[in-house]
């Protein structure tokens, strides 16, 4: 018996030993991830506030490219758009030829990246085509750079979402 706890001690000890000098899995460091160079840098949507059956919202969205860019890439711009309680939402998305655009922003700075802007309208419908109600709506912006594949498109590089908040109403 005596020595049954004895060898239980000298485990106890051996273990709480060495646990002081590793720390467990919760505490170690974390490895810090690369943010994409794709980076959607401000969304602004007019008017403030939208109001229905007048003007579409209008959301201008600045996107800085990454510094090399395939000759034939796409840049894809997706806006969600949804309603405080989910049931309503639309989607809005707008692809286009990058190519251009990074050529002459690129021909004298290296060091600031090429910048796109991309002007997105929203009629104040929903996936159903019908009018949406009064009240806060959120959106969320992603810009995706496309390379051409095999068998269609392959997105090379994501940004990271962009969200924001926009008020509706009727007059």
């Amino acid at each position: 018996m005596m020595r049954t706890v004895a060898v239980a001690i000298a485990i106890s000890v051996g273990v709480l030993a060495t646990s002081l000098h590793a720390p467990s899995h919760a505490a170690s460091a974390k490895v810090k991830g690369k943010f994409p160079d794709l980076k959607i840098l401000s969304v602004e949507a007019t008017p403030m506030p939208f109001f229905l059956n007048e003007h579409p919202l209008t959301l201008t969205i600045t996107v800085a490219l990454p510094k090399s860019v395939p000759g034939d890439a796409l840049l894809d711009v997706t806006t969600l758009i949804t309603s405080p309680s989910k049931t309503s939402f639309r989607l809005l998305t707008n692809r286009q030829a990058v190519a251009n655009d990074a050529a002459a922003g690129a021909d004298g700075a290296k060091s600031i990246p090429p910048q796109v802007q991309v002007m997105q309208m929203w009629d104040g419908t929903d996936h159903t085509r019908r009018i949406v109600a009064d009240g806060l709506y959120d959106y969320q912006v992603q810009a995706k750079l496309l390379v051409p594949g095999k068998n269609g498109p392959l997105m090379r590089e994501a940004s990271l979402k962009k969200r924001g908040k926009f008020e509706v109403r009727t007059r």
